[in-house]
């Protein structure tokens, strides 16, 4: 029997495009109740409410947590952006973890007992542990200023995959945060997990591709790339009651992408 979300509630940001829109179309065609966070407003066929907000700026944060359902019963944050010329390495990380931590931060007193929290990661933020040292000097950022005196002080660039990379400090943030979060979420009743996806096909892709290299354009051609639908599957049942035991996780959504890593950097050999 597939998952069901009759009288559920559920906030899904970034359901105007991409992942977002999948998940917030496939939650009501499951009897969910969507409303929808975004700067666009989605498609009438994923959202049953629209709240118009940017996740860069703490302000619109603000407004839009004020006109939120009293009661929720999931927080999907899927709004993100890639690694693009147009916004900064300290805007990168402030949409893609310090606006959604602001967001779960002002809702997650809203979650019915046993609500789940989602985060979108990436597989671009799975070496989290060894870069956790300079993550540590980042997370306790609250305000704007000190965002954008940590990239200029660590030196954030915009491309790459390294440890100084904006995009994967960004998701390394949101990981670390969402484990560390465990006893927090705990006394609040409510789980949190994270979603890691590797290359989905969105209209965002080629940014990805162009920023991170070729070598890694390679791996994701190598591995495939996944429809929104693919993502969309898995986010609904870590939201859903039948994974209420997972708790604080990681789970790659990524066709593989973990384990073609692990199996290089450990030097697997076949049969």
């Amino acid at each position: 029997m597939s998952m069901q979300f009759k009288n559920k509630r559920f906030i899904v940001t970034g359901a105007a495009s991409g992942i977002g829109a999948a998940t917030a179309t496939l939650l009501k065609q499951r009897g969910a109740y969507v409303a929808a966070f975004d700067r666009c407003e989605p498609d009438p066929l994923a959202a049953d409410e629209y709240v118009q907000f940017d996740q860069g700026d703490f302000a619109s944060i603000n407004a839009a947590a004020c006109k939120a359902p009293d009661k929720i019963d999931g927080l999907l944050n899927i709004a993100g952006i890639p690694p693009k010329s147009s916004c900064s390495p300290a805007q990168l990380l402030m949409v893609n973890f310090y606006g959604i931590r602001a967001l779960t931060g002002q809702l997650v007193e809203r979650l019915t007992p046993g609500g789940a929290i989602m985060n979108m990661s990436s597989h671009a933020g799975n070496a989290w542990r060894e870069n956790v040292g300079l993550l540590k000097q980042f997370l306790p950022a609250r305000a704007k200023d000190d965002i954008d005196a940590l990239a200029r002080r660590h030196d954030i660039v915009m491309d790459g995959l390294d440890a100084v990379s904006a995009y994967p400090l960004s998701k390394q943030l949101l990981n670390l945060w969402t484990v560390q979060s465990f006893p927090a979420m705990e006394k609040a009743g409510v789980r949190m997990n994270a979603a890691a996806s590797a290359g989905v096909q969105t209209d965002i892709l080629g940014d990805f591709l162009t920023s991170f290299g070729e070598q890694s354009a390679a791996r994701i051609r190598a591995i495939g790339i996944a429809a929104p639908s693919d993502i969309a599957s898995a986010i609904a049942f870590l939201v859903s009651d039948q994974s209420a035991w997972i708790k604080s996780a990681i789970i790659p959504v990524d066709g593989g992408a973990s384990a073609m890593a692990a199996a290089n950097k450990f030097e697997f050999g076949g049969e």
